[in-house]
């Protein structure tokens, strides 16, 4: 017991740096086998999501597509071992893809493991000087603007690709790839049309009627399936299916890569890879930093170490890119499905390594099923798919400092290319955004610590609490309470309103309770006036509680400034007031 107490007392040093790897709190988590079913399950989901997104990013940036699914292991198991969240899933980063491409196309694999080397020193470095606290509460604006520049880029390429109408141009940027993907429209054959239609239409289909990122790996079997059976003479072979076992393997570049040789002295490259390794960095490093803060919000989980996980994602990178593969990030989406199914431990990461393993050695047998047409199509669905996910509309009132921000790096982005977006979008983001990182931070210790356990006996047991207050259930039943526990980004106004609609109807009153979160910015700002404009049509009213000291004041600024005073809704800090209230506004509509 006291050599136990005192390894406890020597991680609790460590964990107040914020540089514990994860994998040490397991020898004070215990481990049982009752959590194993979770993380073998867990695994193999994980490993099935990110393969089709691997392949097809590796196919993009001109390597093997077996490259992805090396990426995705290496950083799985390495983040596992060293990182600061045994939540986190990383796989290849395709916010910074666009950098990647254009570093194989001058440099080849030299200069990306070059890159990768100046990255991991940046991120290492990052770690050990402790400046997540300032990563961490970057605008989210300042992401989704890279993340709309590098859908746009990679749709519009990739549909010259997939339509036969000429090669994408990697260093001629957004306007070059739209001018020449117009231009090769004119001269567009109806067959090649149907053709490029066969292969995007399921997959968009797919997409629409199932959520997630399960659509792509079920698209992905269908065309394996398919070219199998024309292979085998199942099925009448009346269509000839290029595949990427047959055509490409073997070929080092791609032909939707326009190789640029170039012959640059010395320093010249080294410039140029530092210059890229800085600004993935500073990409890398903020969605590290944004990821291990949602997982620690939605778990709980105080022990989650927003530092170490920078040191483990820039020692991810070098050895991902040093086995042949590309650079890595954490993966929101796969971490949270991740935390949704329960994990307890790194356990998924390492049935995602024994998979990978697996798939390396019968990849050419795999790959050889896999129609060339595929990859494009996945990654023209993917990225509008993330587009839409950013929801850009939402940025067009240039009144707010998110607004500024995200059409700032846009443009920038656009017209002079993602390193120097990088660079100005950060930049103006910490500008703007220094004094509410403060202010958001402050606030979040404050929503913590003032907890209301009224909400949780309203939600548990409403029939005690209505006769604890001598009123009808069926009036209380008209009241509706949500408890935000994370961050307002992810998509939590689409999550309420899904929930709601399958009871049939907007509730009377909607009560948002702010449990815990992390930070609150533009984009969770829009998604209340969204909530507060769809109660509101549907003749009901919304009423933010939970919410006190810097935060609340946040809210309402931001209220005064749109000129409504109920634009974000009634914000009303104490709950048991927060529920009178809406008695008083139940029996005003009688």
């Amino acid at each position: 017991m006291g050599v136990s107490r005192r390894v406890a007392h020597a991680l609790e040093q460590i964990r107040q740096l914020e540089l514990c790897p994860s994998v040490l709190n397991l020898y004070v988590d215990k481990y049982s086998g009752k959590s194993l079913m979770n993380d073998i399950f867990s695994g193999i989901r994980m490993f099935l999501l990110a393969t089709p997104i691997a392949l097809a990013i590796a196919y993009f940036c001109g390597v093997s597509p077996t490259l992805g699914i090396v990426s995705t292991g290496v950083s799985a198991i390495v983040g596992a071992l060293i990182g600061g969240s045994k939540y986190q899933i990383s796989t290849i980063a395709l916010a910074v893809c666009v950098p990647t491409l254009e570093m194989m196309a001058r440099y080849q694999y030299k200069g990306l493991l070059t890159m990768a080397t100046f990255t991991a020193i940046i991120l290492v470095v990052f770690g050990i000087l402790r400046i997540s606290d300032t990563m961490r509460y970057v605008a989210q604006s300042f992401l989704a603007a890279l993340g709309t520049h590098v859908a746009l880029l990679i749709t519009t390429s990739q549909l010259q690709h997939i339509m036969g109408i000429g090669l994408p141009q990697t260093d001629i940027g957004l306007p070059g790839s739209i001018s020449a993907l117009s231009a090769g429209l004119k001269d567009l054959k109806i067959d090649i049309l149907i053709t490029a239609l066969a292969y995007i239409v399921p997959l968009a289909t797919l997409r629409i009627l199932i959520r997630g990122t399960a659509p792509y790996i079920i698209y992905l079997a269908i065309g394996a399936i398919t070219a199998y059976a024309l292979d085998a003479g199942i099925v009448p072979n009346l269509i000839e299916i290029k595949t990427v076992g047959r055509e490409l393997i073997g070929t080092g570049m791609y032909e939707n890569i326009a190789t640029i040789a170039k012959t640059l002295p010395p320093q010249t490259v080294l410039m140029n890879t530092l210059t890229y390794a800085f600004v993935v960095a500073l990409v890398i490093g903020t969605q590290t930093c944004f990821a291990t803060s949602v997982a620690s919000s939605i778990t709980g989980d105080s022990r989650i170490q927003h530092n170490a996980e920078l040191i483990a994602t820039g020692v991810a990178n070098f050895a991902s890119v040093a086995c042949g593969g590309l650079p890595v990030a954490p993966d929101i989406t796969s971490s949270l499905t991740n935390i949704s199914f329960r994990a307890a431990t790194i356990a998924p990461v390492l049935v995602i390594v024994a998979i990978s393993v697996g798939y390396v050695m019968y990849d050419d047998d795999i790959l050889r099923y896999i129609p060339i047409h595929c990859m494009p199509s996945i990654l023209i669905v993917y990225s509008l798919s993330e587009l839409v996910g950013k929801k850009p509309i939402q940025y067009m009132n240039l009144r707010t400092k998110e607004s500024c921000i995200f059409w700032i790096t846009l443009i920038v982005a656009v017209y002079f290319g993602f390193v120097p977006a990088v660079i100005v979008g950060f930049t103006v983001s910490n500008m703007l955004f220094s004094k509410r990182m403060v202010n958001i931070k402050d606030a979040t210790v404050q929503s913590v610590k003032k907890h209301d356990t009224y909400v949780d006996e309203f939600m548990t047991n409403k029939n005690g609490y209505s006769n604890s207050l001598a009123i009808s259930r069926d009036v209380l039943n008209k009241i509706e309470v949500v408890q935000i526990t994370n961050a307002l980004l992810l998509n939590i106004a689409e999550v309420i309103e899904e929930a709601l609609s399958r009871k049939g109807k907007y509730p009377s009153i909607l009560i948002l309770y702010f449990k815990n979160i992390p930070y609150l910015d533009g984009d969770g700002l829009n998604m209340m006036k969204r909530l507060a404009a769809k109660s509101t049509k549907a003749g009901g009213t919304l009423i933010v509680s939970g919410t006190n000291g810097i935060l609340m004041d946040i809210i309402q600024q931001k209220a005064e400034e749109t000129g409504s005073g109920d634009v974000y809704g009634y914000i009303i800090p104490n709950f048991k007031v927060a529920i009178q209230q809406a008695l008083k506004r139940l029996d005003a509509r009688k």
